[in-house]
């Protein structure tokens, strides 16, 4: 596998690199001149013909590079022995997958990909495959991809279509769009005023609407918002929409291939907006990982349009209401999708990244996630006193799941605040006070991104100066930006005993990045976006990763993490 190189990633959608005669940069339409085909193996007396013949196909491209397609079917062919310095092809399906995972190849070309019928063959097939060949290798779905269905296909996994499927259906008469596919005499005009439908050339047309679909849909793994658009794709054709329902449902497989950090904005516009990995992860972390600070007194709060919340209007006429009782109150917002926000993780993805549409209705998904969330918090975290500065149908929601707290009506005017001023007051009588809030920041965010027990280590006898934690001998442990903890080396040095978000890398001193070829092993729990500690002999640093944990270890190919700070020791 040295042909193919992922540089970036949006879940189990990638961008990569595929080195022929031309760089292809995937996503891609492969064409008829990017690769050449040893054929079935039936077609020659024995093994050992068709292997002298796929050598010489690949010594008569001479100085061109194009992917071999190796002889197929694979079982047939498993005995055939191939020393080729090529680009190379394994056609595969879900019964030998596992098997031609071993042959070290290029890309893997799904068989039969344009016979797969409905939603779930789909999901299964697709993700079965990618997660039995190596992970630095790509995937070829031919005859499959339509406009409508191909950001579909790009989010499960597929790097590489063509456009056989556009093409043989503009034979007969089908005309294709984003929108879906139409039969041409059915339609008194036609949407596109392109030359080949002046022409009439409907073959031609639907391969432009393919190339320009898949140049949005690269756009959109650059920016990191795929999700987004796939969500608003699937709705064209039901049997999509029960594709990424199903595909959501396979939560390990989506978790392992997500980023925990993102620069775009988390449009939450739709029902399957819910089931996000991101909203997943983000609230299982907070019941999982994060420890509140010792408080008798919880608020609970709406959300509010702008992010971080509390840089908006109606958080900051809460906190001038709490004054002085704010060292005494812990804070928790209520939002869809995310569910519950403690105050100390505002500012981390997707938490400060979100926007959703805001109409007062609370659906009863999105009912039972908030109550399911807001529960399980409770039962882990016990409060005196809790006051629900809330309103409409979030306040009619917790009272009928009944939840025990003074309801103060929520809003921001002078009487309402007053309700609030007076309903804290009560509550913090006798209440003890919760520390340093800035400190407490540290030491969730510590929790949150390395796991519990994490903010107790870095954090004990720490001072806290602007948006940087120090220890007690003034050495800075890390520092807090736009919501991410990023380690110097001091801290990384007194987390590395806890084993978590570690990379062990071999022999050798990185300068910048470390390559996935110089990683020995890594925390599985590692995401693209995760800080983490590097260490090998005489070395430790601090950075970012850009693969999984799991895809480190599996990779020959690509940047492991983009180091910070590094040195020898």
């Amino acid at each position: 596998m040295r042909f193919f190189e992922v540089l970036r990633r949006d879940g189990p959608a990638r961008l990569g690199r595929l080195m022929l005669d031309r760089n292809i940069t995937t996503p891609c339409i492969l064409s008829r001149e990017d690769y050449v085909c040893a054929g079935s193996v039936f077609r020659y007396r024995n093994p050992e013909e068709a292997r002298e013949a796929t050598i010489s196909l690949a010594k008569s491209l001479k100085d061109a590079r194009r992917l071999i397609v190796l002889p197929y079917p694979s079982d047939a062919a498993k005995d055939i022995d191939l020393d080729i310095d090529a680009p190379r092809a394994v056609v595969t399906d879900i019964s030998s997958v596992q098997k031609d995972a071993q042959k070290d190849a290029d890309v893997y070309v799904l068989r039969a990909a344009g016979t797969i019928a409905g939603a779930r063959d789909l999901v299964d097939t697709l993700i079965c495959i990618r997660e039995s060949i190596p992970p630095d290798s790509a995937l070829y779905a031919p005859a499959l991809a339509t406009p409508s269905n191909l950001s579909l296909l790009v989010y499960l996994g597929v790097d590489i279509v063509d456009s056989v499927r556009v093409e043989m259906d503009g034979h007969y008469n089908r005309y294709h769009t984003r929108d879906g596919v139409f039969r041409r005499d059915e339609l008194s005009e036609l949407p596109c005023m392109c030359e080949h439908c002046s022409s009439g050339d409907m073959p031609a047309h639907n391969i432009l609407k393919l190339e320009e679909e898949l140049v949005w849909v690269r756009e959109c793994v650059r920016s990191g918002t795929l999700r987004e658009y796939v969500e608003r794709q699937v709705r064209c054709i039901p049997w999509m929409t029960a594709a990424l329902r199903l595909a959501d449902r396979q939560e390990r497989y989506l978790e392992r291939r997500t980023p925990t950090y993102r620069k775009s904005v988390m449009y939450a516009n739709t029902s399957e907006s819910l089931h996000r990995v991101e909203v997943r992860r983000f609230v299982s972390r907070v019941l999982t990982r994060y420890r509140p600070p010792e408080s008798d007194v919880l608020l609970l709060l709406p959300c509010s349009a702008r992010k971080p919340y509390s840089e908006s209007r109606s958080h900051r006429l809460f906190r001038s209401v709490m004054g002085s009782m704010r060292r005494f109150v812990h804070e928790l917002i209520l939002t869809s999708p995310l569910a519950i926000v403690p105050r100390e993780l505002e500012d981390v993805y997707p938490a400060a990244h979100y926007d959703t549409p805001v109409t007062g209705v609370w659906d009863l998904e999105e009912r039972a996630w908030l109550m399911g969330s807001l529960r399980s918090y409770l039962e882990r975290h016990r409060y005196s006193n809790i006051v629900a500065h809330l309103e409409g149908e979030l306040c009619d929601t917790l009272r009928d799941g009944g939840i025990d707290a003074v309801y103060t009506g929520g809003g921001t005017g002078q009487e309402e605040l007053e309700r609030l001023r007076e309903a804290l007051e009560f509550a913090c009588k006798d209440a003890r006070p919760i520390g340093n809030f800035r400190l407490q920041e540290f030491r969730a965010k510590a929790d949150y991104y390395f796991g519990s027990g994490a903010g107790d280590v870095l954090t004990d006898g720490a001072r806290v100066k602007g948006n940087r934690l120090f220890d007690s001998s003034g050495r800075a442990l890390a520092s807090i930006s736009s919501g991410r903890l990023a380690l110097t080396l001091e801290g990384a040095r007194m987390l590395l005993p806890l084993g978590s978000y570690t990379v062990r890398i071999g022999d050798f001193i990185p300068k910048g990045t470390v390559l996935a070829p110089g990683v020995v092993e890594a925390d599985e729990q590692i995401r693209p976006g995760d800080e983490v500690i590097v260490v090998g002999d005489g070395f430790l640093g601090a950075g970012r990763a850009r693969m999984s944990g799991w895809e480190m270890a599996a990779s020959r190919r690509g940047v492991a993490v983009e180091l910070r700070e590094g040195a020898e020791v």
